[in-house]
């Protein structure tokens, strides 16, 4: 049996004691490095990549990158917040998912037009794909030229076109089937689904106001001006279980204001579609979009929301070129469809 002299342990215990205490150094080290360095992190389509610096040799500020989950959401990305003009005096378009079937058209289409003016693009279907080269987790792209669609944006957005993005907010199967403790459910437990065969999700549920915050985060860093949430409303069901001690007002106005806060002194507004009596406006701090009216509903919509206190501009999407129009703000579709 082999014997260790005494003094030898006290040697190999000492030895020990002291690589115990390098290595405890280099973990300190290490997180101290990873904390440090972490403003200089920047994340891109491709990826993560450390910038320490930029080619004019000053150091790099840090881009607000689209993260897996977003923490704290009284951020502010950028306080230089541009002058808004009105789209009353702009005017302007706007491209629905069924016509990004078919980029090409669509690009040369906004080609001809001859002065920059407010072009809204919806850039996520109601079924929670992408139109445009996310790198958000998980999330899918449309079956269309995704890569053209990436050329359009930065073509509206070198163009200084007022660029403006739809996301629907609540309809989303993917996000959906993915995270199904964030859907509404029937009683059954499984996930409640409109007559599109869409599931959707619920208003009030963080990780879901997160996913909302984190799109239009990206967005906002491939030179979107304005995010849409469309959809942005509880859909009438009597199958679908939820149990909560506010009203649906309530909630929908509370995650409006968290939506609008998230961004407030940032470049990016934050403004909201409905076609609803009851949309909480006194939330919004942007602008409201109608769609889907004829020149019939227009005073009807002006005497809802028109004067709301906080609200930038009342917009209708509009194909008619009806005269009761004449005086509102009013984007048209870019092409028929």
């Amino acid at each position: 049996m082999l014997r260790i002299p005494y003094r030898n342990k006290l040697l190999l215990k000492k030895l020990l004691r002291v690589v115990l205490i390098l290595l405890a150094a280099l973990l300190v080290l290490s997180l101290v490095l990873l904390l440090y360095y972490e403003p200089y992190i920047v994340y891109d389509r491709d990826g993560a990549h450390l910038r320490l610096s930029t080619d004019s040799g000053q150091a790099a500020v840090p881009e607000a990158a689209p993260r897996p989950t977003v923490e704290n959401p009284l951020i502010v990305y950028d306080t230089n917040v541009p002058t808004q003009k009105s789209l009353a005096e702009t005017g302007g378009y706007y491209i629905t998912t069924a016509m990004l079937q078919d980029p090409e058209a669509v690009f040369d289409a906004v080609k001809k037009l001859e002065e920059p003016c407010a072009v809204m693009i919806e850039l996520k279907s109601i079924f929670g794909n992408f139109y445009y080269s996310t790198s958000i987790g998980g999330a899918q792209t449309a079956d269309v030229d995704i890569a053209k669609i990436d050329q359009l944006l930065t073509y509206l957005v070198d163009k200084d076109f007022y660029l403006i993005a739809v996301v629907p907010a609540f309809s989303d199967r993917a996000f959906a089937l993915e995270n199904q403790s964030c859907g509404l459910p029937l009683s059954s437990g499984a996930l409640w689904m409109d007559d599109y065969g869409c599931y959707w999700l619920d208003p009030a549920n963080e990780t879901v106001k997160s996913y909302l915050m984190q799109i239009a985060r990206e967005l906002s860093g491939l030179g979107v001006r304005e995010v849409v949430f469309s959809e942005f409303r509880f859909p009438e069901s009597s199958s679908i279980v939820y149990s909560s001690d506010q009203t649906s007002t309530e909630i929908l106005r509370e995650t409006a204001s968290e939506l609008t806060s998230f961004f407030t002194g940032s470049n990016l507004m934050i403004s909201f579609e409905t076609e609803a009596a009851d949309f909480p406006a006194d939330a919004c701090k942007g602008r409201l979009y109608i769609p889907n009216v004829d020149g019939s509903q227009v005073e009807r919509y002006v005497q809802l929301y028109g004067k709301s206190e906080g609200l930038a501009e009342l917009v209708f999407l509009a194909a008619s070129r009806d005269t009761r129009f004449e005086n509102q703000a009013v984007l048209r579709p870019l092409l028929s469809e």
